[in-house]
């Protein structure tokens, strides 16, 4: 394990002598430098010091050596003491950046690190956490403590000072990490993992957001919908407990409801009496998908949508292959013809499909394979563009985007309200 210190400097004195209590309460360390104590507590391989010229050079009044060179001799052979010198006393960008670089280099794929911010300088702790945040991410550097020195609780009586471990603050970095990949995505599993630290209605609010997750992830439409339906009663269940236990994810519960609980329906798949009420949330969940910019998602769910459309309007199950097989010839013309154009198949749903108001056909019609073509489009961009005459994805956007709208349209012409069921 690597620890990160500061060494501050007071020109009238030396840091004051103090008994330092560890954080468990179970050792004490007599000294006036803290790193002592905390080397003495941690057992830290490496012990990083930050630096400033003031706190390296200049001697306080009274005293014959630096604080740099008092630490030195106190910590020999205790620990490998490596000096970061020359950290930047002011708080332009550019010294911001070179103190983001030097922590860089001292911390490699894997670290695990030990933070004391007993003695930061102004900003420096601030800019230090940020960039160990930054490097917990992109090398995944595990903190193991957040240490403290608190001299401002120390007992007059008995002149010993207790040592904070801050870690629990640490997590608000993780908590923030996945809040922001929820928001901007709409991926609830780096939150359920979270949970699963707390108690078992927790961990099945856990569960619960994790299989929406997935579900969205892995195009699972009706794993998805039967799962927000249960959303609502796990956050009731679990809210009192995540207050007290996870207040992070506190202030998230009303988000979360908001973006997956909109899903949720009891019984998606009884098309006889949940069919609207399904395409309806599929609907919306293709909407989801392109908020999220996940545009591959959005089109195929749309794509599987106009099949299941024409199965509610014919009280056909969605799911059945040969139920879809006959939508599928329904929308590419109702008829199957040989090279002769002499027609092998025909659709058994047609006449009443020749039957339906011209409107509600149009729109359909332009949607799946006319001027928007939406079966070509899906085909196009899940065949990863390997075909003759691909589009490029500026054009995908621009065609999707008309898509989106006219699916909503059909949907107001197809009178798909919402219900209660």
């Amino acid at each position: 394990m690597k620890a990160i210190s500061f060494l501050g400097f007071n020109p009238h004195k030396r840091y004051d002598t103090t008994t330092y209590i560890s954080p468990d309460g179970s050792d004490e360390c007599e000294t006036e430098f803290f790193q002592e104590a905390m080397v003495k507590f941690c057992k830290p391989k490496v012990l990083y010091v930050l630096l400033t010229k003031t706190a390296e050079t200049v001697i306080p009044k009274g005293e014959n050596e630096s604080n740099w060179a008092v630490l030195q001799q106190r910590l020999a052979g205790k620990v490998d003491l490596q000096p970061i010198k020359n950290v930047p006393e002011s708080s332009s960008p550019q010294d911001l950046w070179k103190i983001f670089a030097l922590l860089t280099e001292c911390l490699q794929e894997g670290d695990r690190v030990l933070f004391d911010i007993t003695y930061g300088f102004r900003f420096l702790p601030m800019v230090a956490l940020i960039a160990v945040s930054y490097l917990r991410i992109v090398r995944r550097v595990k903190i193991d403590g957040l240490i403290y020195g608190a001299l401002d609780a120390k007992n007059k009586d008995t002149n010993k000072t207790p040592t904070f471990d801050l870690l629990p603050i640490v997590s608000l970095l993780e908590w923030t990490t996945a809040t922001d990949q929820f928001i901007k995505t709409g991926n609830g599993q780096e939150l359920a993992g979270l949970l699963h630290s707390g108690d078992s209605v927790t961990k099945e609010l856990a569960n619960c957001i994790d299989e929406i997750a997935q579900g969205l992830q892995l195009l699972r439409p009706m794993d998805v919908i039967q799962e927000a339906a249960l959303l609502p009663e796990r956050i009731t269940a679990a809210s009192s407990s995540i207050s007290k236990s996870l207040p992070p994810f506190a202030t998230l519960l009303g988000r979360v409801e908001s973006d997956y609980g909109n899903f949720g329906l009891a019984n998606p798949t009884e098309y006889t009496t949940s069919a609207r009420a399904s395409l309806v949330r599929q609907l919306r969940m293709v909407q989801w998908y392109i908020d999220k910019g996940q545009v591959v998602q959005a089109l195929s769910l749309a794509r599987e949508w106009l099949p299941s459309l024409l199965c509610y309007h014919f009280q056909l199950d969605p799911l059945d292959k040969v139920s879809r097989d006959e939508m599928e010839l329904l929308l590419n013309g109702g008829k199957i013809k040989d090279k002769d154009g002499k027609t092998i198949k025909e659709s058994i749903y047609l006449e009443q499909w020749s039957g339906i108001p011209k409107k509600k056909k149009k729109q359909v019609n332009r949607l799946w394979g006319g001027e928007l073509n939406l079966a070509n489009l899906r085909n196009d961009v899940l065949h990863a563009g390997f075909r003759k005459n691909s589009k490029n994805a500026g054009d995908i956007l621009q065609q999707t985007e008309a898509i989106i709208k006219e699916l909503q349209s059909v949907a107001e012409v197809w009178d798909l309200q919402d219900e209660t069921v």
